[in-house]
């Protein structure tokens, strides 16, 4: 009994010499966490132009205690390419089958360019004409309201979806523009309004009407408004897609394409899109494509820009799968997962 009095008033004697230890030293202060600074230093990302990393999110929604979307998890996951610009070439087994299914479709209206266009034609209407209006609204000027508006709702509104949605629509923009201009230069085909038919070709007149920009314009808007609302919003992709087929419709309207030339802008204009938001997002699709690493040495001036090609991964089966069942399987499965996912 003694040495049990013995032991507590021990104990009581060295906690109490803490105490006195931790009071009478001025440079040592106590533990005090300003949790609004904290979180007002971790959303600063956010008042950047380009918006919050994924890490960054990551960190500010485990911090606030948030669960994210589906999209940012895959894309974290995915983010781990280095410094380096990832260009995709490849297009998923249900883009190839669309692809192939609107080049049939457009083969088929060239031979028959013409008569649709005579059609078209003989039933313009006043209220054809407003479809027009709104379809030429849609395939040029929309693009760049809805490239600031979405960017600056999203930064009033701390939304990093709505901020992607402005640069996917500027950047997307910007890709199919190029391949537009280079088509067109190419081609030189002669719009329907000079009435010189629908197979002139080469003419080096100034005219460009294969394909059609705006078309292409309004189909990569609405790739991008589908792709990033789609789950939020289910109706957005009838909406965006149905306005971009009258997109389609104004430029043979007002004579200015023929049905192959609005064809072969919505397509242009949706898989350019698709691929450049894959590139944007660090390829999380999977695709085959061109990995271009930048550097710079100093010693000589010189900047270097190096091209790799990178094949599709092909994920090979868990070695795991063959044990037999139990909780054996389950650890050797967990173990192997977590092996190739930190090799990845």
């Amino acid at each position: 009994m003694k040495q049990l009095i013995l032991i507590i008033l021990s104990l009581n004697f060295i906690l109490s010499m803490d105490v006195v230890k931790a009071q009478s030293s001025p440079n040592e202060r106590p533990l005090n966490l300003d949790y609004s600074s904290i979180l007002k230093e971790k959303r600063a990302c956010r008042l950047r132009y380009e918006g919050c990393t994924l890490e960054e999110s990551l960190e500010l929604a485990r911090f606030q205690g948030k669960v994210l979307s589906r999209d940012d998890i895959e894309q974290y996951i995915g983010d781990s390419r280095g410094q380096s610009v990832f260009i995709p070439l490849s297009l998923t087994n249900q883009e190839l089958i669309l692809l192939a299914a609107s080049t049939s479709l457009g083969i088929v209206a060239f031979k028959y360019d013409e008569e649709i266009m005579d059609v078209v034609q003989k039933h313009k209407t006043p209220m054809t004409e407003t479809l027009s209006s709104i379809g030429n609204f849609y395939g040029s000027p929309a693009f760049g309201y809805v490239a600031a508006g979405s960017y600056f709702l999203g930064m009033v509104y701390d939304n990093n979806k709505l901020k992607q949605v402005g640069l996917f629509t500027i950047a997307a923009s910007v890709a199919q523009s190029i391949v537009t201009v280079g088509a067109k230069n190419y081609f030189q085909r002669e719009r329907p309004i000079k009435g010189d038919g629908a197979y002139a070709f080469l003419r080096g007149t100034g005219d460009k009407s294969f394909y059609s920009g705006h078309t292409s314009e309004a189909f990569a808007l609405a790739t991008v408004l589908s792709e990033m609302l789609k789950e939020d919003y289910p109706v957005v992709p009838y909406v965006a897609y149905g306005l971009a087929g009258i997109t389609a419709y104004a430029r043979m309207h007002d004579q200015a394409h023929w049905a192959s030339d609005v064809i072969a802008g919505a397509i242009m204009g949706h898989l350019i899109t698709k691929l450049t938001i894959n590139a944007l997002r660090k390829n999380p699709e999977n695709r085959s494509g061109f990995e271009f690493f930048p550097s710079y040495d100093p010693a000589t001036g010189t900047f270097y820009v190096t091209a790799e090609w990178k094949h599709k991964k092909v994920e090979e089966p868990l070695k795991c799968k063959k044990l037999p069942e139990g909780m054996s399987k389950v650890d050797a499965c967990l173990a192997e997962g977590i092996a190739r996912a930190a090799k990845n």
